[in-house]
Formats: structure tokens, C-alpha cells, sequence
């Protein structure tokens, strides 16, 4: 009984310090450099700085702002479908069925607009 006590103990102790190791080795792969820890500390102030202005400016130029921030999120993920549609949507108010009838034919993006059915003749 007690040497089977002691093996247990042994696994549990093993085990506990592999699981340690391998905790240290994953710490040490996702370490960032200092140098890229300043640059995105120097990000953040000057976001949190420009939000602060935006906000001292008064609700209309703060929620300008977050308008844009929105739109730099949007855009860094876009796909080309995606840029169509937004471009779409900026264009005509964001209004479904104003996209889908578009009449602005001399548009480079008339072809590709979403909301279009399958049966619409295109130029």
C-alpha cells in the first residue's frame, strides 16, 4: 500500500514538473521584445490621447471618431467582396434596396454591387 502510495506520488510530482517546463518553454516562445513592447505602449498613449481629444471636442466629433476607428477595424480584414459593399453602403446611405437598384451604371463597381438578383442585366 505504500509503495503504491509513493509511485503515485512520484507520477504526480513528474508530472507536475513537466507540466512546469513546459509552461516555462511556452513563456519563453511568446516573449515580445522590448522593443515592440514600447512601440505598442507608444500606440496605445497616442490612441488613448486622440481618443481623449475626440471626447473633449464634444458627442458629435467623438462619435466621428469612433466612426473612423470602425472603419480602420473594417478595413484592415476586408475582403474584395466585402470593400464592394461598403463602398455600396457609403454611397447610398446604406439603404438595401437603393444598392440593389443602383442606376449609377458608369460606376467600375455596378457589376459586382450586392443585393442584385441572379436575372438582372448588368450594362
Amino acid at each position: 500500500m505504500q509503495s503504491l502510495k509513493s509511485n503515485m506520488v512520484s507520477k504526480v510530482t513528474k508530472q507536475q514538473s513537466f507540466n512546469s517546463s513546459k509552461q516555462e518553454s511556452l513563456k519563453k516562445k511568446r516573449s515580445v521584445s522590448p522593443e515592440v513592447q514600447e512601440k505598442g505602449k507608444a500606440a496605445l498613449a497616442e490612441w488613448r490621447a486622440a481618443r481623449a481629444k475626440a471626447k473633449a471636442l464634444g458627442p458629435a466629433a467623438f462619435q466621428g471618431w469612433e466612426w473612423q476607428e470602425e472603419r480602420k477595424k473594417a478595413l484592415k480584414k476586408t475582403t474584395p467582396m466585402m470593400a464592394i459593399k461598403a463602398f455600396c453602403n457609403e454611397c447610398l446611405s446604406g439603404c438595401r434596396k437603393d444598392i440593389k437598384n443602383c442606376t449609377a451604371k458608369q460606376c467600375s463597381l455596378y457589376i459586382y454591387r450586392p443585393y442584385q438578383d441572379d436575372n438582372d442585366e448588368t450594362l
